[in-house]
């Protein structure tokens, strides 16, 4: 009966976490009363969204993409030493950090850390405006795919400093789209939807 309970209790959260989930990370983490158990619901809501858990000496432990829909998954944790592990949760707008302590068979939440991402790009309309400027910028990669992931544009551009670019999507194609900059450090992505 205590496990019912319990697993009704976890299936409640993660309905309700489902209904409130927006771009920014928001996963519903749940630490189970038994063992070294997690619990993680995510919506993704962005392409380039990714989960990782990893030890106090930085070596990745598990690492996943999460793609555009519910994501849902428990780690066992038993084989894992005691010490301190960070569970991140990342994508192009933001990163969560959860920091874990395993201790005596249980797990314990010591921090929670978000840093949010501000954006290089600007949106009017079907227009998307951006901006970036880097001391160091000299070269960035553009590309634009759609939602079936074919590449729709493709270029690479050297700069000087500052880049300054506007994507015209007034005449595309019914379709969403993601529009990926990379500047050999940062990634930048944004999506596009295009509704006629």
């Amino acid at each position: 009966m205590k496990n019912l309970i319990k697993s009704t209790a976890i299936a409640v959260l993660f309905l309700v976490s489902l209904t409130s989930m927006t771009p920014v990370p928001r996963p519903n983490l749940v630490i189970s009363d038994e063992g070294k158990n997690l619990f993680i619901q995510l919506n993704s809501q962005l392409r380039g969204t990714t989960i990782s858990i990893a030890d106090n000496s930085e070596n990745i432990l598990f690492f996943a993409d999460v793609y555009d829909g519910t994501y849902a998954k428990k780690f066992n944790l038993e084989q894992l030493a005691d010490g301190t592990y960070y569970f991140t949760v990342d994508n192009p707008e933001a990163s969560l950090v959860y920091t874990l302590n395993l201790n005596d068979g249980n797990v314990k939440i010591l921090q929670k850390e978000q840093n949010a991402t501000p954006s290089a790009f600007r949106t009017d309309g079907n227009k998307v405006f951006f901006t970036l400027e880097k001391k160091d910028l000299k070269k960035v990669n553009i590309k634009i795919i759609n939602s079936s992931n074919a590449e729709v544009f493709s270029k690479s551009e050297t700069v000087n400093g500052s880049i300054d670019k506007v994507f015209n999507f007034e005449k595309a194609v019914k379709d969403s789209y993601t529009i990926t900059i990379e500047d050999g450090q940062t990634t930048y992505f944004q999506q596009v939807e295009v509704a006629s």
